[in-house]
């Protein structure tokens, strides 16, 4: 997970020097950070799962790390969210309450 964190830090940073205004993480439609945030296919007993709290966890750190490494100012990095999205077998009955306290 931590060198995954990374790769999303590095890119951010390439994205800078290749004279990108900002960034949007995706975090829709069942990539990777979505499987996390959606209870349908985070099935993770770790730090990563559960709760919301820890489902958002992943998001939050490539979040943190991006704006650590200086690529961008916060201002400057969006995330793109698909509550609703059903594509690649997504969605999870408590989308009402978790896209909220992830946004």
């Amino acid at each position: 997970i931590q060198s995954t964190i990374a790769d999303y830090a590095t890119a951010a940073q390439l994205a800078a020097e290749a004279g990108f205004d900002g960034v949007e993480v995706h975090s829709a439609n069942g990539y990777l950070l979505d499987t996390f945030l959606q209870s349908s296919t985070n099935t993770r007993t770790d730090a990563y799962g559960g709760s919301p709290e820890n489902r958002v966890r992943l998001l939050k750190e490539v979040m943190d790390a991006i704006v650590a490494n200086g690529a961008f100012p916060a201002n400057r990095i969006a995330v793109r969210l698909s509550p609703n999205g059903a594509f690649g077998d997504m969605g999870s009955d408590d989308n009402d309450t978790m896209f909220p306290y992830v946004a």
